[in-house]
């Protein structure tokens, strides 16, 4: 809240300030992404310039995708994710289930509902999605590409009928795998080794297993 103090473990040894960028330079535009790079002046005053990529859409936002953590209850806890090929790494990727927030979307909650039905066949009422509406970036150094959280828990015990994904024709490679959050971390190395080098952790799905894993060492 404004004039509220903050605890001293969240207080920053240099404040944050302001930096305006220039108007983007387009340095080439692809059918998904464009290359372009910005100017900015340092806290000395001196110009600089970064190059970057960003999405090639009719409604320009840096908050354009959704990641879900889905939670299957089978009856233990299991991480839903799927496995797909990556061009751009030239091999499989394992991460959560994601999608682009259509321009149209009233609320990322749809956009979460429809990827999750479409990547791995669950089909889920939205009020049951939880939004961690806080933008997360995807890779900072190369994009201005973010994402929201949407998560959501699953009783697989309720099901009706088995999930069947509704995948396009680029989605050829993608299938969809739990493992259990107990050991998670453990479990995704144990994947990643058995595909010999054929499979790559994204990195957000990675981060999120180690601090799985940190919650339950006692420092």
């Amino acid at each position: 809240m404004p004039g509220e103090l903050l605890p001293k473990s969240l207080l920053l040894p240099k404040p944050l300030l302001p930096v305006k960028n220039s108007s983007p330079k387009i340095m080439g535009v692809g059918d998904w992404v464009q290359l372009e790079y910005v100017a900015y002046k340092d806290n000395c005053g001196i110009e600089r310039k970064w190059e970057r990529c960003i999405r090639t859409r009719p409604q320009q936002s840096s908050i354009d995708a959704i990641d879900i953590h889905a939670i299957l209850l089978t009856p233990i806890p299991e991480v839903l994710l799927v496995i797909q090929y990556r061009p751009a790494i030239e091999r499989y990727c394992v991460e959560f289930p994601s999608g682009l927030i259509d321009p149209t979307d009233n609320d990322p909650i749809e956009s979460a509902q429809r990827e999750l039905k479409e990547e791995t066949g669950y089909l889920i009422p939205k009020e049951q999605f939880e939004l961690i509406k806080v933008p997360v970036a995807y890779e900072p150094g190369l994009t201005n590409s973010c994402c929201y959280v949407a998560n959501v828990t699953i009783d697989a015990s309720q099901l009706v009928a088995p999930p069947v994904p509704e995948l396009e024709a680029d989605e050829w490679s993608l299938q969809t795998i739990s493992l259990p959050l107990e050991g998670l971390f453990e479990g995704l190395l144990a994947l990643e080794q058995s595909q010999k080098g054929l499979l790559i952790i994204d990195s957000r799905l990675l981060s999120f297993a180690i601090g799985l894993k940190y919650s339950k060492v006692k420092f």
